[in-house]
């Protein structure tokens, strides 16, 4: 039981910032990505294999839920919410579908060229959305190169402390 209960603790510790920050980039309200690992991990059990899995809500899915969600639900946040619901029942309901026809093979046939391919692209656009809250600087842009770009022009303006706090944060940089 100590052993399960440290394991508990431990996945919550990385389980809840990690959902926020998904939610935040998908566009929706930061106790949604609380929600989806709640669920996630919920379904898995019912239909998973693996002890040692975690499941939850992923960056490129989050991203894919922002960009075909906002010009759906036209700026309107409450209508936004439920396409994105609705886009995740969908998905569950697919997800047991395929699992009843044992449609795992499938990705077999997805090159690893074409992966490394969408997960370069997931990585830059993640990088485009979140370095102006790292430099402590505007974002915006509805596309990659916009974001670039504004990134560039506010580029001179950083903010060093947000920067240097965000820095030393940084798994990678502190």
């Amino acid at each position: 039981m100590r052993d399960d209960l440290f394991a508990g603790i431990t996945l919550g510790a990385y389980a809840i910032p990690e959902g926020v920050a998904y939610a935040t980039l998908a566009g929706l309200p930061p106790q949604v990505g609380i929600y989806g690992y709640l669920l996630g991990g919920l379904g898995y059990a019912l239909f998973g294999s693996s002890r040692h899995l975690a499941i939850g809500p992923t960056s490129a899915i989050s991203l894919m839920v922002g960009v075909s969600v906002a010009p759906l639900a036209m700026g309107d946040p409450v209508r936004y919410a439920q396409i994105a619901t609705l886009s995740a029942f969908v998905v569950a309901g697919m997800s047991i579908l395929a699992w009843l026809l044992r449609l795992s093979t499938l990705i077999n046939f997805i090159s690893e060229t074409v992966m490394l391919g969408f997960k370069a692209g997931a990585g830059l656009s993640i990088a485009a959305t979140q370095i102006p809250a790292l430099l402590g600087i505007p974002g915006g842009g509805h596309n990659f190169i916009e974001r670039v770009l504004r990134i560039a022009s506010e580029f001179p303006r950083l903010h060093p402390v947000v920067t240097g706090i965000g820095l030393l944060a940084s798994p990678y940089c502190g």
